[in-house]
């Protein structure tokens, strides 16, 4: 009997899933996996590298190394990946930023997108919050409307950053609500709530899980969050779409390896750290910051990637925000 290449590939992986039904070690040579991170350890992101780390141990019995490679926003790790070998070994675990806004708001980027990497899948989902501080009366967003219109200078809003998504969801969200809003730029979204909770600025947009504590001790009021349907972390808060603004914009993370990892890989890849974020224990974790399991696959998560790429090019363009280096 003559094997066609595909045959070939299904009966490969076939050798490779073991009794498990999972990834088994292919060759007896095979290293650790490399869990490249953009951001240092502690985090959110280092936390679901370490979740997808234990979930391809427990999947093939290798062991699983995260490398915390910080620095350029996340730009160093993304680089580190893209010339890595395609075998599967090496991959990053990335929010959407890098992979939806990146090439709007970078002038000199290294890396493509659409061309430098194989999508493998999506982790989790969470929202984003627009809140308001001790500065603000309002109780509602029409209400902040009303106020940011006659606010002048004191109608701003804080990010994590100068070209992050919280930075442009805050510009969508003033573009929606056809009032002014300032943006202040801070280092990361902890100093942002410090802040807010503090009377210093007026507004936030945030992760919902770095607002969620302020909020429910009163000293900090979520207004509205991004997703397309209530959060499940503060299901008293509407969504932007419930009250009528065309914004949703959901908080992701994914995996990604460098192009041209073989599909049967990818498969393989997909089906251990999905069922590894399935489990309760990691749904536990994923809880505390504020974020769901939410797998895709492979062509569903590049497709959601062109798909916002597309939505925040006009958005920085009107931000007039100038791309750096």
């Amino acid at each position: 009997m003559t094997f066609t290449r595909r045959q070939g590939l299904h009966a490969a992986a076939a050798l490779a899933l073991g009794t498990s039904g999972l990834p088994r070690p292919a060759r007896a040579d095979s290293g650790p996996f490399h869990i490249v991170v953009g951001f240092a350890a502690g985090g959110s992101v280092d936390d679901l590298g370490r979740m997808v780390a234990r979930s391809l141990t427990a999947a093939t019995g290798r062991p699983a190394i995260v490398e915390n490679k910080t620095g350029a926003a996340g730009r160093i790790a993304i680089e580190a990946v893209t010339s890595s070998e395609p075998n599967g070994d090496t991959l990053l675990v990335t929010p959407q930023g890098p992979m939806t806004l990146f090439t709007h708001v970078f002038a000199k980027l290294r890396f493509d997108p659409a061309k430098d990497f194989s999508p493998i899948t999506r982790l989790a989902v969470g929202d984003f919050a627009f809140s308001v501080g001790p500065m603000v009366p309002a109780r509602d967003l029409a209400g902040f409307r009303a106020w940011a219109k006659g606010a002048g200078s004191k109608a701003a809003y804080g990010s994590p950053g100068a070209g992050t998504l919280p930075h442009f969801v805050g510009v969508s969200i003033a573009q929606n609500l056809g009032v002014t809003l300032t943006h202040i730029p801070y280092r990361g979204s902890a100093a942002t709530m410090v802040d807010l909770a503090g009377g210093n600025v007026a507004a936030a947009v945030s992760p919902v899980t770095e607002a969620l504590a302020l909020h429910k001790a009163g000293k900090i009021r979520i207004l509205a969050t991004t997703g397309a349907t209530r959060s499940p972390f503060v299901p008293d808060v509407p969504t932007f779409k419930e009250l009528g603004i065309d914004l949703v914009v959901p908080l992701w993370f994914a995996v990604y390896g460098p192009a041209h990892v073989p599909e049967a890989t990818v498969d393989l890849l997909r089906k251990a750290i999905d069922t590894g974020f399935a489990t309760a224990e990691v749904k536990s974790r994923l809880a505390q910051l504020g974020l769901v399991p939410a797998p895709l696959s492979p062509a569903a998560l590049e497709e959601l990637r062109r798909k916002e790429t597309a939505m925040w090019g006009p958005v920085v363009k009107a931000s007039g925000f100038k791309p750096s280096d």
